[in-house]
């Protein structure tokens, strides 16, 4: 099958063009690289032994969209601008590029003839007030314009399923965590926001500690509760979804593993992987931020057989090896 993947030279991109070059597919790839890089893509096809196509650009561009998509059969689109607190400084921003993007590609699909998406959407789009763990059914009320971007960006997906026939999966992120245990591909960035990144800077000396935000939450050792997925159960998660194509229709899945952790047992974890202690300060709360955030993954499991296979400290070994052998990402 030939595929297209938006945003392919990204952290969660490299990772599945790994797994649909290992399944023998053709692959398209389509980057910018404004938040991608070239060299993500060289390790993927040597590690896979097997080439991607690339066609360098931005997906907001419809002529060059229609002519990525000559011949290709499924679409998963994964570029995106994905910074909660950056999409709260800049929301028009977030709206030009997550949604103006998407339109243009929808558009783009529409004139060649491709109906089939899997798209990359967030556990940002459910409501802060919803009970956990939280299911596709649960209430949406995103509180950020990133949040706000992939629900309507699943709403477009809705309307295209219902008034034209398309097939859509919607995939619900939780938390991607590690890389790839060659060590080879991995997430690029020099100034994270997320925990298991920033824990890791405190480890190697880039950040001279950890600041842990809110120690006071009503949870087992007071800090705030998140379910982490590994990034390969998170790229074989767009495998899977493609069986739920098959059928017009939009179907919406979390991806997760239904399994919480606290800031301070991933902290702990890092920790194992490096051998020492992570240096810690404790800070006040951060104003958005939720006690607990954990999936409910049946309905995935049930309609499509998914599962996710790595722990904790799989995720964190892996992401200590990626941190180690490329200092600076990709440079």
């Amino acid at each position: 099958m030939r595929t297209l993947v938006t945003g392919g030279a990204g952290y969660i991109g490299s990772h599945l063009l790994l797994e649909l070059l290992g399944q023998g597919h053709d692959v398209v790839v389509v980057d910018d690289f404004s938040n991608g890089h070239p060299l993500a893509l060289r390790r993927v096809q040597e590690l896979a032994g097997k080439d991607s196509h690339l066609v360098e650009g931005d997906i907001a561009d419809t002529a060059l969209m229609r002519h990525a998509l000559k011949g290709v059969d499924t679409v998963f689109h994964l570029a995106a601008y994905k910074s909660t607190s950056e999409s709260l400084a800049h929301p028009q921003r977030y709206f030009r590029n997550n949604l103006g993007g998407m339109a243009s590609l929808l558009q783009a699909m529409a004139d060649v003839g491709c109906r089939r998406i899997v798209y990359s959407s967030s556990a940002a789009v459910y409501s802060p007030s919803a009970s956990m763990p939280l299911a596709e059914g649960s209430d949406t009320r995103p509180q950020t314009p990133y949040g706000w971007t992939k629900l309507q960006g699943e709403a477009m997906l809705a309307w295209l399923a219902e008034q034209q026939g398309w097939s859509a999966v919607s995939l619900r992120y939780f938390n991607p965590v590690g890389a790839h245990p060659t060590g080879r591909i991995g997430e690029n960035t020099t100034k994270p926001s997320n925990l298991v990144p920033r824990t890791l800077m405190a480890l190697s000396g880039d950040l001279p500690a950890l600041s842990i935000f809110g120690t006071d939450y009503d949870t087992p050792d007071g800090t705030a509760l998140r379910d982490y997925i590994h990034v390969i159960d998170l790229a074989r998660a767009h495998l899977a979804a493609l069986r739920a194509l098959k059928s017009p229709g939009h179907h919406v899945y979390n991806v997760g593993t239904g399994r919480s952790y606290s800031v301070r047992e991933v902290v702990d974890a890092c920790g194992r992987a490096a051998g020492r202690p992570v240096p810690v300060v404790e800070a006040d709360r951060r104003a958005g931020d939720m006690p607990v955030c954990v999936a409910d993954p049946r309905l995935f499991l049930d309609e499509l057989g998914f599962r996710a296979r790595f722990d904790l400290d799989d995720m964190v070994s892996s992401a200590w090896r990626w941190w180690q052998d490329n200092p600076g990402g990709y440079g």
